[in-house]
């Protein structure tokens, strides 16, 4: 009994079709998947918070600030603060549960609290954590150009006391 034999043919004009509809799937995904892996950190203000049954901060008005990690990566983070107006310095925050250096991995949160009888909100720019990298997050409270406005004052005083 003979083998039957079969022919397929199979015109370029479809495999380059198929080539390139395939390649845009993968291309798509890879984006996706890049936007999805990166570090992400959500930070988040709460004022006039008061705590109970808290010997530490009995009787005190709280700011607190939560740093999450909403991305996929772990991230490290080894300090907090803010930017007040100028003239007023930055200052950071020291009170956080856990301590820092802290590594945030995916969904978890870094709590920090200030004492609010010592701090006026009208003069905060942004709120900041910084990570081992190097990179800043922030959650800016005034709109763009004054923060941009306001980090060109406090460079240039920097400047005339470095020079001074």
């Amino acid at each position: 009994m003979p083998i039957p034999t079969i022919t397929i043919h199979i015109s370029g004009n479809i495999v380059a079709v198929y080539g390139a509809i395939l390649s845009t799937i993968t291309a798509a995904v890879q984006v996706v998947t890049h936007f999805k892996d990166r570090v992400h950190l959500l930070i988040r203000m709460q004022h006039n918070m008061q705590t109970i049954n808290d010997p530490l901060h009995q009787g005190m008005t709280l700011t607190t600030m939560t740093v999450i990690n909403a991305g996929r990566r772990p991230v490290t983070i080894t300090s907090m603060g803010a930017y007040r107006l100028h003239p007023h310095n930055p200052f950071v925050i020291v009170d956080m549960n856990p301590r820092c250096p802290c590594e945030l991995t995916e969904g978890k949160q870094l709590v920090a609290m200030i004492d609010q009888a010592g701090l006026d909100l009208s003069l905060m720019e942004s709120w900041e954590a910084y990570t081992a990298t190097g990179k800043t997050y922030r959650q800016s409270v005034v709109p763009w150009y004054r923060v941009w406005w306001n980090r060109r004052k406090l460079k240039r005083q920097w400047r005339k006391k470095k020079t001074a």
